[in-house]
């Protein structure tokens, strides 16, 4: 037995001094974690006790001078040697009266940190988000302890960052934004992401959209994520770090301004090259591959000259992929490095057919098809090529479609589409897109638990889990009950495959919304979306307005019913967790309420319009809409307590405001007044 804190005296924490970086950095956050539940004078040495007893004993088994220290003792870890992120917490000596905390290597050593805190200390992996303290101890004893566990499904299991509108303007505290600094202030956001990533066993991240390694401000961001031991990544849209963006204005500047790799292949990789030497320069880099065109668009849909077939486009990109390899290659001689190309939109097409090929040690990563949030027929219809690794891109957020401002993706539908990736074997990398993550920590921490071991959890039982942990009640029945109905009040557009496969979330209504209100300017209906023609998928406007005032009617009712339900169960909510209770789930059913509610009125005076009625059911319909957008950007104020001031600072994709003074301008007379017209 060891006694770890007794109120008076805490057991010192000893490591090696030659552990890695990360490994030291996961240690300040234990000492930070054990000082959270009252542990006062925490010693942390860096050099190994020649007596361990009474004391925690943490390290790496890569660290030669640890594994000796343990050899000496007689504690044999042997059956973790050489496994992948593998740890182990035990009690040791004769009289267990030593906590070992150790790791096959860096990863598997910080796991068991982490692992540590939450299970023996009640630290919350989400607490930057969830706002979550941990109780007080006045003491912590532990009797035998023995636990060994590691990764069982994913070898890379991450997050993207992407779309980040709310994390920045939150990044950068109310301070207004003063020219192109979008990167400026985001370290100290990322390093709470890159916590909260390691708590829950992520080990790769794309740390945000439009990275670029050659301006000082992000370069720090790639140093932060680096030294903490993590795998870092680019975006498909950033093939070895660099934008369509960035290469146009790069040689912009020099002259050419139809920039294209069908026609000035040795620009791009003159370009590619000076990317490539400067990201060389850190540890874990996944390497990601490809060509893409400008606003993550096909590379023909702007681009002169490319051709028109697909073999001949297959070929086009699969030539700058091999040219993109060789670079890092010869840039890295001697050094192993990690490839992946992300079969987006025409990737999979082009692959399925077998027009896009890659080097042999490149890790395919599928592609969810990001409306529904599922696996389309050519994922199970492409032939795997033998002894090639593979992995998925998903999306538990989605700016375009939702969800973004609410969390909207069922458990039930993640569980359902990592099995079938799972069932093919397709289980080395995993990355998710996790958008702004505050509004969707419930499901990315399902995915964090899902592709660590899958045997391990289903969407009940760890729905139950989280009402106990997060909202401390001893019946999680009720709560359990709340969320499968949230789930269930969107609109159905889709469920052939699974229930909830397509639902009309919160981005689908910003951009119904706005075609609704372009109809009753008068404008014709037409197909303009590539990314989801099946929102504008009608033959007239009719059918069209039909659908939506159908749908946001049904949607309105769910959620108005749920709300009553949700504002009665906060009384059963311990009073510390009620923030996080409104913040997590009644703005969210808020927001869709208004969203519906503004759809709805949208479209009964689209209807109006068009069988010209423009009498007092059209302005009645128009104020309706002007209030339900009105009350939602009061409602959802209720999420911005303490630290969370400055959340909707920047709320720049849905831009509820600017779509109220849009929707606004569609009462009658307004443009009239605006020109002084008219008199009161």
């Amino acid at each position: 037995m060891i006694t770890v804190w007794d109120g008076k005296k805490a057991a010192e924490i000893y490591y090696d001094a030659g552990e890695n970086l990360c490994i030291r950095k996961a240690l300040q956050d234990l000492k930070r974690d054990l000082a959270r539940v009252g542990v006062r004078e925490i010693v942390l040495s860096d050099s190994l006790p020649e007596d361990a007893g009474g004391k925690l004993l943490i390290g790496s088994l890569k660290n030669e001078k640890f594994t000796k220290y343990l050899a000496d003792r007689d504690v044999c870890l042997q059956e973790m040697e050489g496994k992948w992120e593998q740890y182990t917490i035990r009690t040791t000596g004769p009289d267990d009266d030593t906590v070992l905390i150790a790791g096959s290597d860096d990863c598997g050593t910080m796991w068991g940190i982490y692992t540590f805190s939450e299970r023996f200390l009640g630290i919350d992996p989400l607490y930057l988000w969830t706002d979550h303290a941990p109780q007080s101890m006045d003491r912590l004893t532990l009797e035998k302890v023995c636990i060994t566990d590691g990764p069982e499904h994913f070898r890379f299991r991450g997050w993207f960052i992407n779309d980040e509108d709310l994390l920045q303007g939150f990044s950068k505290g109310g301070k207004p934004q003063a020219g192109y600094d979008f990167h400026r202030d985001y370290a100290k956001v990322l390093e709470m992401l890159v916590e909260t990533g390691l708590r829950l066993k992520q080990n790769l991240l794309i740390p945000c959209s439009h990275l670029d390694i050659c301006n000082p401000d992000e370069e720090a961001l790639v140093r932060i994520v680096t030294e903490r031991g993590m795998y870092i990544s680019m975006h498909h849209q950033e093939p070895v770090g660099v934008h369509q963006f960035t290469m146009d204005r790069y040689w912009k500047e020099k002259g050419i301004t139809d920039i294209n790799y069908f026609t000035y292949r040795e620009e791009y990789e003159q370009l590619w090259r000076q990317y490539v030497r400067k990201w060389s320069r850190y540890q874990n880099v996944i390497w990601q591959l490809g060509l893409r065109g400008r606003g993550d668009r096909p590379v023909w849909y702007q681009e002169k000259g490319v051709p028109d077939s697909m073999e001949e486009r297959g070929k086009l990109i699969s030539d700058a992929i091999r040219r993109q390899y060789e670079i890092i290659k010869e840039e890295n001689p001697c050094r192993e490095i990690l490839c992946s190309s992300t079969l987006w939109m025409e990737g999979m097409g082009l692959y399925g057919k077998g027009t896009l090929t890659f080097p042999e040690d490149v890790i395919v990563v599928f592609a969810d098809f990001a409306p529904e949030q599922m696996l389309e027929q050519d994922y199970f219809n492409t032939a795997r090529e033998a002894g090639r690794n593979y992995g998925l891109y998903y999306h538990v957020a989605f700016w375009g479609c939702g969800p973004h401002l609410v969390q909207g993706n069922p458990p039930e539908k993640i569980d359902y589409v990592y099995r079938k990736l799972a069932a093919r074997g397709d289980c080395d990398y995993s990355v998710l897109n996790v958008a702004n993550f505050r509004e969707h920590v419930y499901n990315i921490r399902y995915v964090a638990e899902l592709t660590w071991n899958m045997e391990h959890f289903q969407p009940e039982t760890y729905c139950a889990a989280w009402c106990r942990q997060e909202f401390l009640i001893e019946d999680p029945t009720p709560l359990q009950e709340i969320y499968r109905e949230y789930y269930q009040c969107f609109y159905e557009m889709s469920g052939e495959k699974i229930p909830g496969q397509m639902l009309f979330m919160d981005g689908m209504t910003r951009r119904v919304a706005m075609k609704l209100m372009e109809l009753i300017q008068g404008k014709p209906f037409t197909q303009v979306d590539i990314q989801n023609k099946r929102l504008f998928d009608f033959e007239n406007a009719e059918d069209f307005i039909a659908y939506y005032e159908k749908a946001s009617a049904e949607g309105y009712l769910h959620f108005t019913q749920l709300h009553r339900k949700a504002v009665m169960i906060l009384r059963e909510i311990a009073q510390e967790r009620r923030q996080f209770f409104i913040s997590h789930l009644v703005v969210p059913v808020e927001t869709m309420i208004g969203l519906y509610g503004w759809v709805h009125a949208l479209s009964c005076a689209a209807q109006d319009r068009l069988g010209e009625c423009n009498g007092q059911s059209y302005e009645r319909h128009i104020e309706d809409a002007v209030y339900a957008l009105s009350k939602l950007c009061i409602d959802r104020k209720k999420a911005l307590a303490g630290r969370w001031e400055h959340w909707y600072d920047n709320e720049t994709l849905m831009n509820l405001e600017e779509m109220l003074a849009i929707t606004e301008q569609l009462r009658p007379g307004t443009a009239e007044r605006q020109r002084g017209d008219i008199r009161y």
